[in-house]
């Protein structure tokens, strides 16, 4: 046993040579693509596995550059940046950013959801509840710059970049001090930084989109994505939409971008049986005055929001009371009129607040959002995880394991919502390389798919762990950060 263990390891160092680094959240430019490499189709707890080491929790997401594997964690209210060894698991060190105060956030994620970025020469973490540290491979902090806690409601996501030659923050929020900025990697120092005052919270990274010659930070948010110049410059265009918080990140390729965002819900599906107006008034309207008093709603009437996921999940189901009390009753007056209950529908109703994903051709000036969408759907689409645009083609995967492939230049469906046998909610985001898509959902279940026009199934991997964060593709390995461990699949040398 224990020469076989040496072996491993051995094989699994001798594949660095091979690497080329994962250095953010999804990989370069968040696209979740790693061509050149070769991780394994077949892996699990007894298959293709190099190493499994236990990790504090955490959400954000494994990222490799060199020998190293760099994660963030929140453990006894500490907040934690670590170093992995990428050849053996080992960890090599730790450090604790100095948060006074840990910031709120919604129990399905962690005050260390940011992935961090690395350059190959330091390593850049940010906590909404601290701000930005930068460290050397060795562990040594090189500066810090703690920022403001913003107010956004279900805690800070949104990922730092590397772009230009800076690191770059979106820092949107319900605040004045919104900002988008950027920092001298060496120095921690503000290059440039444009206000966003009252943005809205959001939980999407910013990516550049290269095109033309030219290149453009495009920055997603509640409203609208927008293009910058990576001098600090614009908005120069924009594309109207999403009326509620951004969470997933554009992407692009052959001269298309790609963005979506999920809001209402996809207005093409009937509507919950449950909001219907006329049988709610008729079983609940007791003194029969043509209207809803909040009382008289019971509160055990719940609104499981996504089907195809248990509702005692957090955060999908939603007591009527707290839906008309806190949305629809304009005036506060403790009842929903008929005419509050339609500006509620006709709110929902609108496609710029409904589920919408657009393809956006480039040169467009300002407001771009009739003259530059080559096409848009509303069906089908990621809430989480962000699209995966690979060899011409958009992914999308939702609840319930339902994958959606479009044809990036025409918008037509190559494969509408089928199921890929891994039932459960949707968090990480697909990735790909060699020709193979990798789809994991939150119960651990993992279905690798032959990238094409059909839905072509190479395998079906349990990991039998949650899995919430979005693995990583380097060194030929596959690097998966469940909820208590990280492990490294990769497959032996060949001889």
């Amino acid at each position: 046993m224990k020469t076989l263990i040496c072996l491993t390891l051995l094989v699994a160092i001798s594949s660095l040579e091979a690497a080329d680094s994962w250095p953010q959240f999804r990989g370069p430019n968040a696209g979740g693509v790693a061509d050149d490499e070769l991780p394994p189709v077949h892996f699990g707890p007894e298959t293709n596995l190099y190493w499994k080491i236990d990790v504090p929790p955490g959400v954000s997401s494994p990222v490799v550059s060199k020998e190293f594997i760099f994660l963030t964690a929140f453990q006894e209210g500490q907040l934690l940046t670590i170093a992995y060894s990428a050849a053996t698991g080992r960890a090599l060190w730790r450090r604790t950013a100095p948060a006074k105060e840990i910031e709120r956030c919604h129990q399905f994620s962690s005050p260390a959801a940011p992935t961090p970025c690395t350059d190959g020469e330091r390593i850049y973490v940010y906590f909404g509840s601290f701000g930005v540290l930068a460290y050397d491979f060795a562990g040594n902090e090189v500066w810090q710059r703690p920022f403001e806690r913003l107010p956004i409601e279900y805690g800070t996501a949104s990922s730092p970049i590397l772009a230009g030659g800076k690191l770059i923050l979106q820092r949107d929020g319900n605040s004045a001090n919104a900002q988008l900025i950027a920092l001298d990697p060496a120095s921690g120092k503000t290059v440039w930084e444009i206000a966003r005052p009252l943005t809205g919270a959001c939980y999407a990274t910013p990516m550049v989109w290269q095109h033309d010659g030219i290149e453009e930070l495009m920055v997603q948010s509640k409203g609208r994505i927008a293009a910058y110049g990576l001098d600090g410059s614009g908005p120069h265009w924009w594309v109207r939409g999403w009326g509620f918080t951004a969470v997933t990140t554009p992407v692009a390729g052959d001269g298309v971008l790609v963005v979506g965002g999920s809001g209402s819900g996809d207005p093409t599906e009937p509507p919950d049986p449950l909001l219907n107006w006329e049988k709610l008034l008729k079983e609940y309207d007791a003194d029969q005055d043509g209207s809803l008093a909040i009382e008289e709603v019971p509160n055990s009437l719940v609104w499981h929001i996504r089907k195809e996921i248990p509702k005692e999940v957090p955060g999908n189901s939603f007591a009527l009371r707290v839906l008309l009390g806190n949305f629809m009753d304009r005036n506060k007056d403790k009842k929903v009129t008929k005419e509050e209950w339609d500006a509620m529908v006709a709110f929902t109703s609108d496609k710029f607040n409904a589920d919408r994903l657009v393809a956006v051709r480039p040169g467009g000036n300002e407001d771009s959002t009739e003259s530059h969408v080559l096409w848009e759907t509303t069906r089908g689409l990621s809430e989480m995880p962000s699209a995966l645009y690979y060899r011409g083609r958009v992914h999308l995967i939702r609840d319930g394991g339902l994958w959606t492939v479009i044809d990036a230049k025409s918008g037509n469906r190559l494969v509408d919502r089928k199921r890929l046998g891994i039932a459960g909610q949707a968090v990480a985001s697909p990735i790909a390389a060699n020709g193979y898509i990798y789809i994991v959902s939150e119960s651990g279940t993992f279905a690798v798919l032959r990238a094409g026009e059909s839905v072509d199934i190479a395998a079906i991997n349990q990991l039998e762990e949650s899995v919430r964060c979005t693995p990583a593709i380097a060194n030929h390995t596959l690097y998966v950060r469940s909820t208590g461990h990280l492990w490294a699949f990769g497959e032996p040398a060949k001889p």
